[in-house]
Order: structure tokens, then C-alpha cells, then sequence
């Protein structure tokens, strides 16, 4: 974007940037805000008539049909909301894992203080919220399951190339997002074939429900994390009058925001 706008400015039209011109961008911007090493694929994906860019000898630049309509200070203006996305996400991560340090080593005592905290984290969808739903997810589903005595894992991060797998549970994969538009929730579908599947969302719509296949067991939203599983936890914590689970629950959202953090600078 940044070569289009150079070149629009001057009157010329761009001839995109080389694989290399990208890589050196990106690796500018990981090391101001999320540390993470390049991988080919971040381009490749993004080329041909379902992403934003085309390639012409070796150069890449965005696709012509997504520009129609904009003017160069609507250009400018997306540009910067990324830039600012980018910082944005990077400090609220931050943000959470001190949010996550102080809660952990709160009373035991204080059950409410963890479940406000809880409530908050999956309710805010502002910002990096794919990560923060994701992760806060993960942690109050793997709590709930190991009282009964069966795991949830989460192997890759909201960065990593996992072929939308992320969370694995016995025979089911667990596809976590806060993307409501169908696009999104085809290719989910569209990845494991033949894997049983949860589909977990901030909100279940009727087009989930009606493109539910044999391979969907379940669907979870927002309203069954909190009504259910948080109230679950929360009730048996209030019982032995300790925080027992919910202070699980903030321990293992703490580790893989830390773990975000590790994988990026990896």
C-alpha cells in the first residue's frame, strides 16, 4: 500500500514491489510491534481473485478492483488505521498480561474479581480481539473440561499457519473466531475435511446454523461461555468459597498470551 500511494502522489502508476521489497517492509514493522519472522506464505496467500493483490513479473501490488471508488486520502487514511492496529494490538497485549499478572496473585478470595475480569476479556470485542477471544476462550473451555476429567490443548497461536485448527479436543478440532462474515466461516468449513468440528463464536447466526454439516457437533457462543461454562466454574469456586478454577482459568490465559509473545520473537 505504502508503494501505491508513493507512486499515485508523483502521478505514476505502480509497478507493486518485488518479494524481497515486502519482506524488508514487514521485518521493519515486526520489530516495532510483534517481533514475528517472515514466512512466504503471508504473500502468496494473499494473491489471485480471493485476496488483495496480483502478481506480475515477480512485482506485487494490490488489486486494481479494490481500489475503485477510493481516492488517495481514503488510501492513506486505511494505511494508517493499519500502522495503528498494528501498535494498538501490540500494546494490548501487553496490557493484558499485566492485567493477568496482578489477577493471578490476587486473594484467593476474591472469586468475583476473576470473573468480572473473565467477563470483560470476552465481552470486549474492540481491538486485537480475535487473540484476546481466542485465548480467553481456550482457558475457561480447558478448565471446564478438566473437571471432568478430559483435556483441551492449543498447539499453534493466532499468528501461526495451523490450517484452522485451534484447539484440539479426543476426535474434534475447535475453530475459534470473532469474524462473522460467511467467507470466514466457509473456509473454516472448508479446512480438515472429514474432522469433527466446534465452531466457536462471539455470536452463532442463522447462516452458521444453516451450513452446519455431519463434520459440526457443536457451536458455541459467547451467551454459552458465559451462561454456561463461566457459570459452572464460578458456582463451584463460590461452593468452597475459594477461587480454585477461575484462578486456572487466568493462569493458562496468562501463559499463552505470554506464549504469543515468545512464538513472535522466536
Amino acid at each position: 500500500m505504502r508503494g501505491y500511494l508513493e507512486s499515485a502522489r508523483v502521478g505514476k502508476t505502480s509497478v507493486g514491489l518485488t518479494e524481497a521489497e515486502i519482506k524488508a517492509g514487514f521485518d521493519a514493522l515486526a520489530a516495532k510491534f510483534i517481533a514475528s519472522e517472515w514466512h512466504p506464505t503471508y504473500l502468496h496467500r494473499a494473491v489471485g481473485p480471493r485476496g488483495f493483490l496480483e502478481e506480475q513479473e515477480g512485482r506485487f501490488r494490490l488489486r486494481e478492483v479494490l481500489l475503485v471508488g477510493l481516492t488517495l486520502d481514503d488510501i492513506q487514511r486505511i494505511h494508517d488505521e493499519m500502522l495503528t492496529s498494528l501498535q494498538d494490538a501490540f500494546e494490548q497485549r501487553l496490557a493484558a498480561i499485566r492485567r493477568l499478572e496482578e489477577a493471578c496473585g490476587s486473594p484467593e478470595e476474591d472469586i468475583q474479581g476473576r470473573s468480572r475480569l473473565v467477563k470483560a476479556y470476552l465481552a470486549n470485542l474492540t481491538g486485537n480481539s480475535g487473540e484476546v477471544f481466542e485465548v480467553v476462550s481456550f482457558a475457561l473451555l480447558r478448565e471446564y473440561f478438566r473437571s471432568f476429567g478430559f483435556s483441551l490443548r492449543r498447539f499453534s497461536t493466532t499468528q501461526a499457519n495451523d490450517g484452522g485448527i485451534d484447539f484440539v479436543a479426543g476426535e474434534a478440532i475447535y475453530q475459534v473466531s470473532v469474524d462473522p462474515s460467511r467467507q470466514k466461516l466457509r473456509r473454516d468449513l472448508r479446512k480438515a475435511p472429514g474432522t469433527k468440528r466446534v465452531v466457536v463464536r462471539p455470536t452463532v447466526t442463522d447462516e452458521l446454523l444453516q451450513l452446519r454439516t455431519s463434520d459440526v457437533l457443536e457451536t458455541i457462543d459467547l451467551r454459552d461461555l458465559l451462561a454456561h461454562f463461566l457459570a459452572w466454574l464460578l458456582a463451584r469456586d463460590e461452593r468452597s468459597q475459594r477461587a480454585t478454577h477461575l484462578q486456572e482459568v487466568l493462569c493458562v490465559a496468562l501463559e499463552e498470551f505470554r506464549r504469543e509473545m515468545q512464538a513472535e520473537s522466536a
